[in-house]
């Protein structure tokens, strides 16, 4: 069996990154990561014995009309793809394109859109044969073994497909992997990795996973829907194979820790930490927190491992709008957590998401202030957008904040939900000041400058440019 993998071109050209709870458009530091799940799945069905390519469109910037060269050329038995909810239409619409050019080729598609979604993309799309529910790795190892086999899918759990009649048939769901060390590394030799290059550094990088599954109970995320709501963890041991792997292999030094929150059990980072200092490996992280879960002691300790920034989910300033999404943290928490790992010598990022319920003018001006105070690094704000798979989605359809969901919408630049507090035209307004007053003074640019990396000078460059071009919108 030949499968190819991919992360799919739009129709307009546009680049986006489908990975996991995270499917927008290419990020603001103009940067797009290597595809993690692309690569997982390569590298299970390589270990299973089939013949598989990836080609990750918007990085190797193959266009629509292009990619069907590319399949052509190649002569897939199966086709997957990644899905987003703002490039849902595009994405599915590939299922055609396929077909068009061999209508014996199996079509399959994963990601949180479909899994809510997953009948009514396979009504809607009759060109679409597959849809693989939340984790994928198993479930398409599973359906690419029974479709080499020719045997029934009825015992493939986690995919949903069309019977023989026409009906859509939802197979029970999968249980999540409990053992994470069962998964080969993934096959990052199938992608171009000089493609994946980090924001203003200008350096390759890779993406590794040492935990799945989130514990908290966020209204907006989407993330329990791909990965479940129950943390697993890889041995420390795993982790650093994967990351000596990548060293000796691919030359490779910086890693992005990827997690829907990395420090969560604050015992297994710094046994993690602990490995990697004792093993002596050089390298450079970055990694994801919340705020409630650091403290100076731990950063100490991540620093010493190679630790040099660390995002945290700030959200907002305003303790009423951080209730009303059950974040369940506090705006001194993340003073204190922003304080200590610039005491610890990590840079900082802040996420934050305006227009989230409860959210008014008021609150988004707190907001704004609160974000220059903190003294971050760095800070991206995104406008709350109520993905399906979240609880934040039901909530807006039920209270009426969203009419009719034009998915193509579902985008974190724009606000698109009508509070009873403030309109979508107020937070698009907020959110464009938020990155002019936290931008454009003499303190974030310092800020800025020491982030980069001097020696690669075309990297830093090009990527400054795009970042600068970026915020002058």
């Amino acid at each position: 069996m030949k499968v190819l993998l991919l992360n799919p071109p739009t129709i307009d050209e546009k680049q986006f990154i489908r990975e996991g709870r995270c499917t927008q458009e290419q990020g603001v530091w103009a940067t797009l990561w290597p595809p993690l799940s692309l690569a997982t799945i390569g590298a299970v069905l390589e270990e299973d014995g089939r013949t598989v390519k990836i080609r990750d469109c918007p990085a190797q910037e193959i266009s629509w009309n292009e990619l069907e060269q590319v399949i052509t050329a190649f002569l897939p038995d199966v086709v997957i793809w990644s899905t987003g909810t703002p490039s849902i239409q595009s994405d599915l619409s590939l299922a055609a394109v396929v077909k068009g050019c061999n209508n014996q080729i199996a079509t399959a598609v994963f990601g949180t859109h479909v899994t809510v979604f997953d009948k009514q993309s396979l009504e809607s799309f009759p060109e679409l044969d597959y849809v693989i529910l939340n984790e994928p790795e198993m479930t398409v190892r599973d359906l690419v073994r029974s479709l080499a086999e020719g045997s029934s899918l009825e015992g493939v759990s986690g995919l949903s497909f069309r019977s023989e009649t026409g009906a859509v048939v939802a197979n029970p769901s999968r249980p999540f992997i409990a053992d994470l060390d069962s998964l080969p590394f993934p096959s990052w030799h199938l992608l171009d990795l000089d493609r994946y290059r980090l924001p203003l550094k200008g350096k390759r990088f890779l993406m590794v996973a040492p935990l799945r599954g989130c514990p908290f109970n966020c209204s907006f995320c989407t993330c329990q829907t791909y990965y479940g709501n129950r943390l697993r963890k890889r041995s420390p041991e795993s982790v650093i194979k994967e990351i000596e792997h990548g060293i000796k292999q691919f030359g490779i030094r910086d890693f992005f820790f990827w997690a829907e929150t990395f420090v969560v059990d604050k015992d297994y980072v710094e046994e993690l930490c602990s490995a990697i200092i004792e093993r002596g490996l050089s390298i450079s992280w970055t990694s994801n927190s919340r705020v409630d879960t650091v403290d100076l002691s731990l950063l100490r300790l991540m620093a010493r491992a190679g630790c040099w920034m660390i995002s945290f989910g700030i959200e907002s300033g305003s303790q009423g709008v951080l209730d009303e999404s059950h974040k369940g943290t506090t705006p001194e928490q993340a003073f204190k957590a922003v304080r200590s790992a610039r005491e610890a010598g990590i840079k900082t990022v802040g996420h934050f998401i305006l227009g989230l319920p409860g959210e008014t003018r008021e609150s988004l001006e707190g907001t704004i202030e609160y974000a220059r105070k903190l003294q971050l690094d760095l800070a991206q704000f995104y406008c709350a957008v109520p993905f399906p798979g979240s609880r934040l989605y039901e909530r807006a359809l039920q209270e009426g904040w969203i009419a009719h969901p034009d998915f193509k919408t579902f985008n974190q630049d724009h606000a698109l939900m009508t509070l009873p507090t403030i309109t979508p035209e107020e937070v698009n307004r907020y959110r464009a000041l938020a990155y002019k007053r936290f931008y454009f003074n003499l303190g974030s640019i310092v800020r800025t400058v020491k982030l980069t990396n001097w020696r690669d000078l075309k990297g830093l460059l090009t990527s400054a440019k795009d970042f600068w071009r970026w915020l002058a919108k």
